[in-house]
């Protein structure tokens, strides 16, 4: 596989881009975050997503509040899908975030403290209700959905990784064709990550997120897996196969989006440093997710 940029050369860089001027925020309208809603923002990201805490350091603070309060949100709705007891109650809670995100374009928002840190990012940096409508209906779907193709996965990782990664963008000021192609990519990639990060615990549960087709084709006995949770041979190559998707678009991330983007950029494409990061680890694992 082709390398990406060494995790020293993108941290030294990132140092570089702190280090020099950038666009201040502008607000079009009363913000309303307390101090203690960034702080709960912050807490949630930290416990829940930490490696993209680790990212959100390298912006300047404005932008880091509000990309924690985009993560935060995305937690939350997480959240809705792995710990409600049914469908129909999850379907409930949605509709409880729907109605929240449709306020937060509103003269008056929902009051929580996840919605007043995203309201000021809107209020400071002008962030596209798609993204957030997009996350919602990305984790709404996935309730009831398996993925027949990798090229479901894709769009999947388009739609509900990188629609965090446009905010903070925004954030930075970005709104450039190859930062966000960049976003798409590292979206791609994130989801990939996560499948292959989550298969121990799923397999044990008697589910899989791989999609149907790479099974299929490496012909995978997934009952047997299910009785006694283990690597084999044809899921070690399933999973290598699938990975290799995921490295592939980085390097594209690497090679091609991020030289041919604004410099401004670089801390929100930071995200796909803990991705390289995990796909390497499993790399040297020769696939075994379970090692």
């Amino acid at each position: 596989m082709h390398k990406v940029v060494p995790r020293s050369l993108c941290i030294h860089a990132a140092r570089r881009f702190l280090t020099s001027s950038h666009r201040p925020p502008t607000s079009s309208g009363t913000l309303l975050a307390q101090p203690s809603d960034i702080e709960y923002c912050r807490q949630l990201v930290l416990k829940n997503d930490y490696d993209n805490y680790l990212v959100s350091l390298f912006s300047p603070r404005p932008a880091r509040e509000a990309a924690w309060g985009v993560r935060a949100l995305n937690v939350e709705l997480v959240n809705v899908g792995e710990k409600t007891s049914s469908q129909a109650a999850a379907q409930m809670r949605y509709g409880y975030w729907r109605d929240i995100i449709a306020s937060l374009y509103s003269p008056d928002p929902v009051q929580t403290p996840v919605s007043r840190v995203v309201y000021d990012a809107i209020q400071r940096f002008g962030i596209s209700k798609t993204w957030l409508h997009r996350l919602l209906s990305e984790r709404e779907k996935i309730l009831a959905s398996t993925f027949a193709t990798v090229g479901d996965v894709e769009k999947y990782g388009e739609r509900a990784y990188a629609c965090l990664i446009h905010p903070h963008l925004e954030a930075l000021g970005v709104r450039d064709m190859h930062a966000d192609n960049a976003a798409r990519a590292i979206g791609i990639s994130t989801a990939v990550m996560n499948f292959t990060r989550s298969l121990p615990l799923l397999l044990a549960q008697g589910r899989c997120d791989l999609p149907r087709d790479i099974i299929e084709k490496h012909k995978v006995d997934l009952d047997d897996i299910y009785a006694h949770p283990r690597s084999t041979p044809a899921l070690q190559e399933a999973v290598y196969e699938f990975s290799t998707l995921g490295y592939t678009r980085l390097c594209g991330v690497a090679e091609l989006y991020v030289p041919n983007s604004p410099k401004a950029a670089f801390p929100a494409l930071l995200a796909a440093i803990p991705v390289k990061e995990w796909l390497e680890r499993l790399e040297k694992a020769g696939f075994n997710v379970f090692d």
